[in-house]
Parts: C-alpha cells; structure tokens; sequence
C-alpha cells in the first residue's frame, strides 16, 4: 500500500527529488536516534542496543510484512542479503560506539567522511558515471567536514576510528542496497535486514547481557521503532536515485545533530563547526541545482 502510493507520488515528482526527499528524512530520524542511544545509562553495552534496535524494529515492522504477505519471503540474491547484513552490523555497532563515546556535532562531522566512501565505491562497483561538478561538489562538502574537524576539537581517540570503521561498513551496505533494489521490493529487504540481524546479534549479546532498567527500556523501545523508519527512508531512498547523487545529503545531518546536542546534551557547536555547516549547506545545494538543471535539459 505504502509503495502504490509512492508510485502515485513519483508520477508528480521527479524520483531524483523523491531520492533526496526520503534521504533528509533518513538523516533526522538518523540523527534522533543515535541521540537516544547516547541518553541511555552506561552501563547499556553497544551491542545490546544493536539488539534491541532490530528486536523492537522487527515488531514495529511485523504489520508491514503481513500485510506485503508470502511474497515478502520470497528473494533471488540471499548472499547478496547476507553482506548486507552483515555489513550492517559492523556500521550500526561501531555508530554507537562512536556517537555515545563523542560530542554529537563531532560523531556527526566524522560521519560525514561518508559520502567518499560511497562515491569511490558506486564508481568502483556499480560503474555509476560521476561528473566533474559532482565530484567537485562532494569535494567542496568534505571540505566542510574538514573545517569542522578542527585538529585541536579532534584527538586520535579510539572512537574516531571506529567512526570511520562505520563509514565503510556504511558504504558497503549502501551500495548492496542499491544493487538489491533493482529486484527486490524494499520490504524484502527490511525483513532480511531485521530478522538475521536480531539473531545474530541475539546469539553475540548472550555474553554481555544485563537487563536494562524501565527508562532505559523505554529508549530502546523508541530507538527500535525509528530505526524502521529510517531504515525504510534510506532504502526508498536508494530505489529512486544512485548513491553518487545521494551522497551528498548525508551531510545535512549535520543540520539535526548540532541543535540537538546543544538542547539536550549542552554540547555548544563551535565556530569551525558552524563554518563547516555552511560549507556543506551551500555545496549540497549546489548539487541539487546540477541535477535539477541536468533533469530539465533531458526532459526538454
């Protein structure tokens, strides 16, 4: 029912915009989350909330299945679903290790090395065609992140390199699910991705578990639920443009995360940080605009 009326949707927008669209939701309900996870109590290891993020997410997202019934089951690439599982822990486990251990606007920064990674990978990979003013623009926007990394806000701690382990991981994942949605519907993917995920990472949480208190439940509870949400953002996202083209608004997350660890952790943006906003701000519309004038051109 959902993708029908995307498809209704789509016949009024261009799915370059849609890509873009879903990609801003993503990067909130992105944000919100890892904001939740740092709020828990200490002693929630990572990996239990790995769990419990795609526990509760299988539960939020289990009307979604039966309603999509039997053929939801069915795929023709379950290696394919397997790396990307896997793939997926190894970037959503070291994210919160990195997002709990950092400033929030710093975590971010780091993340934002991203969309390198993605656009060397859809190149590589997919063999996706990368223009000049987008590589430029991706140039320009990481230029920002730089500017936020400032080399007296950044030690060489152990979390900034589990960030940028996630990173990887991240674009690896991002580019199996481009490749799965050429066949797959994107409640297929979500199943797998919930489903193995919850018991793999059940069967490796055994060893770390402790029962978390009510509140903290509750938050995990929460983070389950817009971990779906996100989830689902990111791969529609992906069914309606390419990973070169949406790469870039992953640096808008830095929009959400800097007045959230303002208003709720009292971490007060710096300068360099603010400056680096703007960079990335002006460079991802600056792309928006190429892609809408190129869209135009081939239209008419």
């Amino acid at each position: 029912m959902i993708e029908s009326r995307l498809e209704i949707l789509t016949d009024k927008m261009s799915p370059k915009l849609m890509g873009a669209g879903f990609m801003l939701l993503w990067g909130l309900a992105f944000s919100t989350t890892m904001s939740l996870a740092k709020s828990l109590s200490p002693e929630v290891d990572s990996i239990i909330i790995l769990f419990m993020r795609y526990f509760f997410g299988l539960i939020v997202f289990s009307p979604f299945l039966l309603q999509a019934g039997i053929k939801s089951f069915t795929t023709k690439r379950p290696l394919l679903h397997l790396l990307r599982v896997l793939s997926v822990i190894g970037a959503m486990g070291c994210a919160y290790y990195a997002y709990r251990n950092l400033p929030l606007a710093l975590a971010t920064s780091i993340g934002m090395t991203g969309p390198l990674f993605t656009t060397v990978m859809s190149f590589l990979l997919l063999r996706d065609r990368v223009s000049l003013a987008k590589w430029f623009v991706i140039i320009v926007g990481y230029f920002g992140v730089i500017v936020m990394m400032h080399p007296h806000e950044v030690t060489a701690s152990f979390a900034v390199w589990v960030e940028l382990f996630a990173n990887l991981f991240a674009a690896f994942t991002i580019i199996c699910t481009k490749i799965l949605s050429r066949t797959e519907r994107t409640v297929t993917i979500m199943f797998y991705t919930n489903t193995v995920t919850t018991f793999i990472v059940g069967f490796i949480a055994i060893g770390v578990w402790k029962t978390p208190s009510l509140p903290d439940l509750l938050t995990l509870m929460t983070i389950g639920a817009m971990g779906v949400f996100s989830q689902y953002c990111s791969v529609t996202a992906l069914r309606y443009a390419t990973p070169s083209f949406l790469a870039p608004f992953e640096y808008t997350r830095l929009c959400f995360a800097a007045p959230i660890g303002y208003i709720f952790f009292q971490e007060v943006p710096s300068h360099w940080t603010l400056m680096g906003s703007f960079i990335i701000i002006g460079a991802t519309y600056v792309l928006t605009r190429l892609e809408i004038r190129a869209l135009n051109l081939k239209s008419g």
